[in-house]
């Protein structure tokens, strides 16, 4: 059986392929992504929310992710997004996440580097790989916030990343979380930037929305190695559904849980592979 903790140390690293990275809630949405990522021969990150993780059984969910990732012959990473939560943490780790988030992005940039050298601390012993984040990435429709007042400082970026231990930056370049109003305005130049004192490997956090140009830009910079999918995943599951109503599925009289399932896997998968066939080189 494939061992996640074999290589999840070295799974981002500055010379390693690009990702995308999934929310996924269940074992049946992790199931739909690993079929999209196994379809691309794309190694895949599956993510979880705090939200999620609380519910979650996060050790039929390791055991399910190891087994069914070898049977497929894919490659799907463990990631705990976008926590604030320490004892959440400490969890994910002792379960074997492959990589957690500590996201201290809201406090003042000391206490933000200290609070990510302090899970670098307890991700250590494990090999886990700790991303951290720097200016603030918002929700769209954050009231008295936008992607342009969260934007990350070039000062700041260099201060965290002289002075913590975090393995992969999520730096706020202009993107948010949620469903855009048009398009986002993307700071290229501060990616760029960024390279030119560092080869951190960055996350970029709200990718719904954003064109396949737009994908094909931020992944041609060698430093972005991390493209997080939230919403569309969650759009793809009510479609799922909208089309099951819409094919009588869900008629009383008829009720099939089980096309009811295979349509929504079947929508959570084609997304996936709208997405994962990007990094192909043949796409």
């Amino acid at each position: 059986m494939v061992n996640c903790k074999d290589v999840s140390e070295h799974y981002i690293t500055p010379k390693s392929p690009p990702y995308f990275a999934f929310n996924i809630w269940s074992m049946e949405s992790a199931k739909a992504v690993i079929d999209g990522s196994a379809k691309t021969g794309q190694d895949v990150i599956l993510q979880i929310s705090m939200k999620a993780f609380q519910r979650l059984d996060k050790e039929e969910l390791r055991r399910f992710v190891t087994s069914y990732m070898e049977k497929r012959k894919v490659h799907a990473y463990l990631h705990l997004d976008h926590c604030r939560d320490l004892e959440q943490i400490k969890e994910a780790i002792s379960y074997g996440w492959d990589s957690v988030m500590i996201d201290a992005s809201d406090k003042p940039l000391e206490e933000n580097i200290a609070m990510t050298n302090l899970v670098c601390g307890i991700a250590e012993e494990t090999g886990t790989l700790v991303e951290a984040e720097i200016g603030q990435i918002f929700k769209t429709g954050d009231k008295g916030h936008n992607a342009e007042s969260g934007i990350a400082r070039i000062e700041d970026i260099k201060t965290f990343v002289k002075n913590s231990k975090a393995h992969i930056l999520a730096a706020a370049v202009g993107t948010s979380h949620g469903l855009y109003k048009g398009l986002p305005k993307i700071h290229y130049d501060l990616i760029e930037g960024i390279s030119e004192f560092t080869d951190i490997p960055l996350a970029i956090h709200g990718g719904t929305g954003l064109t396949d140009e737009m994908f094909l830009k931020l992944l041609s910079y060698g430093n972005v190695k991390k493209i997080n999918i939230s919403t569309d995943v969650k759009m793809a599951y009510r479609w799922g559904i909208m089309e099951s109503v819409q094919k009588g599925y869900t008629d009383e009289s008829g009720f099939d849980p089980l096309k009811v399932e295979n349509v929504i896997h079947d929508s959570l998968e084609e997304m996936a592979v709208n997405k994962l066939r990007l990094l192909r080189k043949d796409r």
